[in-house]
Parts: structure tokens; C-alpha cells; sequence
């Protein structure tokens, strides 16, 4: 399914959900999409909303996964993270030059694979775990040797390790726990220019896509702009004597 740029575009991918859930009752079986972007997920659930016989879910290969695939199936059955058609490569690499996530997924569609066929991928120093639809799995890890023009070492894995993560802790003064003022004090940008992240369906609360700025954030709560990264409402401090609300935020490097 390809990225939704216009109204012609929704149109054709909900032709294709469509498609899906007529497949599901032919089959009398559960039906998969490719990955989805956040703003192809929204869509998904409002076009599912009201169906009074159609179940779906969705999973990306782990729980905080940005690009997910949703599983179409009866109400009357049960679907398993298990039965998602979903591959976990690692790849390895040995090189001065730094690599960047730009550079792992334009290799893999530079091997030919659709973008549709690619979630999330998860970069840690001279390693990366790239989130593909099972049937290409095999194909790149007989073909992919290379990222950029550095030599890699790639192979199917079961389960995503745990990875540790750097964090910094940094108080803030906000006007109230809107979403577009904590990831503005999050991120160190306006409050419009958080707005319009927010709106452009960049921005997740506990990854899930939020399309309104005035969402209120609550303690504990992890909010990740798409292609900046996450911070986490810690706890709020108290209030100052304007009643403005300190909060202290971490923010994950």
C-alpha cells in the first residue's frame, strides 16, 4: 500500500481494505495489509469504526513500533502477534563511516523492495534491526551485502534485544499539559511548529497516532515525533506563582 499524498490516493487504499476484508470472508480467515504509516492506521480505524463483523489489530514487531501492519480477521476468532507476516533482520557493519537510518532504508528499497514491505528500523551504534514483511526476508538476506558503500553482515533473528537507551532529565514551564506545549517544551521548538507536527500526523502519544493538540498528557506518558525522537512526561513539579505548571521531562538520545 502505497503512502497517502491525496484524496485519490485514500480512495485507492481504501479500495484495497476493501479487497482485504472480502478476501477475509471468502477465506473465512484472517487478512494482513503491508505496513502502515501513522497516518494510514487512522484511517484504517475510522474506515473499521462501525463494522459489527470485522476485528482488527495492529503490530509492528514490537510494542512501540511507529509503522505497524493491522490484521483484518472475524469477530468470532482470534488473532495471535505470532500469525503477523513480520521478519526481524540484523544487520552488522565494521566502519569509520557513520551510518544513518536514511542510509539502511535506502539500500533495502535500492535492492528493490517496496516501501510498504518496511517498518520500523531500529538503529544502535554499528548495528540496526529492520522490521520486513516475511516473504522478503529471505530474498534480502541472500542479496543485501551492502549499505552505502559499506559491507554488511545480515541474518534473520527472532526477538528485538533489549537495548538500553541514554536519557536526560530537564524541567520545563508550561502553560498546561496540552500535547502541543509538552512536545514544544520537549523538543525545544514553538508551539505552532509542534501544532503542525502534530496535525502532519508525526507525533504519538504511547504510539499512538494523535491528530489534535490539545490531547491532555498525563505522567508516564511517551510522546515520539516521527523522525526526532521521544520524550517522557516524568512528573509534574508544582505550579509557579503566574500558576503556570513545571513539569520535568526526559527526553531519550
Amino acid at each position: 500500500m502505497e503512502n497517502i499524498k491525496s484524496k485519490h490516493d485514500e480512495q485507492l487504499f481504501i479500495k484495497r481494505l476493501e479487497d482485504l476484508v472480502q478476501s477475509s470472508d471468502r477465506k473465512m480467515a484472517q487478512s494482513f495489509t503491508d505496513f502502515l504509516d501513522p497516518k494510514q492506521q487512522i484511517i484504517t480505524s475510522d474506515y473499521f469504526r462501525n463494522n459489527k463483523t470485522i476485528s482488527i489489530d495492529f503490530y509492528g514487531g514490537y510494542k512501540e513500533a511507529e509503522r505497524k501492519i493491522c490484521g483484518i480477521y472475524c469477530k468470532s476468532a482470534e488473532l495471535d502477534k505470532d500469525e503477523y507476516p513480520i521478519a526481524i533482520l540484523h544487520l552488522s557493519w565494521r566502519s569509520h563511516k557513520k551510518i544513518k537510518h536514511r542510509d539502511i532504508l535506502g539500500s533495502l528499497i535500492g535492492a528493490g523492495i517496496r516501501r510498504e514491505k518496511i517498518g520500523d528500523i531500529i538503529q544502535n551504534n554499528d548495528e540496526a534491526f529492520v522490521f520486513v514483511h516475511r516473504d522478503i526476508a529471505g530474498y534480502l538476506v541472500n542479496n543485501l551485502e551492502e549499505v552505502g558503500s559499506t559491507n554488511i553482515d545480515i541474518e534473520c533473528c527472532d526477538d528485538l534485544p533489549e537495548l538500553e537507551q541514554e536519557q536526560k532529565s530537564t524541567s520545563a514551564v508550561v502553560a498546561s499539559l496540552r500535547l502541543d506545549c509538552l512536545l514544544a517544551a520537549g523538543f525545544g521548538v514553538s508551539r505552532t511548529t509542534a501544532a503542525e507536527a502534530i496535525k502532519s500526523s508525526k507525533v504519538f502519544i504511547n504510539w499512538k497516532p494523535e491528530g489534535g493538540p490539545s490531547k491532555e498528557v498525563r505522567v508516564g506518558d511517551v510522546i515520539s515525533w516521527r523522525g526526532k525522537g521521544r520524550v517522557k512526561l516524568d512528573h509534574v513539579i508544582g505550579t509557579t506563582k503566574k500558576d503556570r505548571i513545571k513539569v520535568n521531562i526526559i527526553k531519550y538520545i
